[in-house]
């Protein structure tokens, strides 16, 4: 009875032992499993996540491209707008210096002659409040031979220097205010400086 009792513990041992050893193998495979999937879950997060950081990196890169683009242009702009505003008063400076009285007088005297004035012609100077006096005494004094009828001189207060001269009651008109003057420069150096610029 000793033995039967042995040996049914014993089979009841080993029939434990394999349901554990089963057990044991079945909690193991579920673990690799488990482990399997965490790891490949986790590959598939680290691919996205670089994804999304190569795609940012990217935008990033394209952005400052872009931002940096944009400042050289507005760099460009602006010197290019403070250039042409120091050559604008240069020329002015210029201008004003070299359309002076006695200047402003021989002109009058050269286109004159060329215009051929009939001896009845009038002559219309408008010039600044400033030089008025001094182009009218420039023309009756030294000039004054040179005319038939000495040229009328008027202040415009609109007229920084230079003048507006006209013939025959002005159908002959010609503008050598500061302002005309100064505007056609502008166009010369404008263009030389924009293609400056362009290359």
């Amino acid at each position: 009875m000793a033995e039967e009792l042995q040996s049914l513990l014993e089979k009841i041992n080993q029939e434990g032992v394999m349901k554990a050893e089963a057990e044991k193998a079945k909690i193991i495979a579920a673990a690799g499993e488990e482990a399997a999937k965490i790891i490949a879950d986790a590959a598939k997060k680290a691919e996205a996540i670089i994804a999304a950081a190569e795609k940012d990196a990217a935008e990033v890169r394209e952005r400052t491209v872009s931002a940096l683009e944009q400042s050289r242009r507005d760099i460009l702009l602006q010197l290019r707008k403070e250039l042409s505003s120091r050559l604008h008063e240069s020329i002015l400076d210029a201008a004003a210096a070299a359309l002076a009285p006695e200047f402003m007088g021989q002109l009058i005297k050269e286109l004159a002659l060329a215009f051929a004035a009939a001896p009845d012609s009038v002559i219309s100077v408008r010039t600044s409040v400033k030089d008025a006096a001094a182009l009218d005494q420039v023309l009756r004094g030294a000039l004054a031979d040179s005319f038939v009828k000495i040229p009328q001189v008027f202040p415009g207060k609109e007229i920084k220097g230079g003048m507006e001269l006209s013939f025959d009651g002005g159908r002959c008109f010609y503008d050598f205010t500061l302002d005309a003057v100064a505007d056609l420069m502008d166009e010369y150096t404008g263009e030389k400086l924009a293609a400056v610029f362009k290359a």
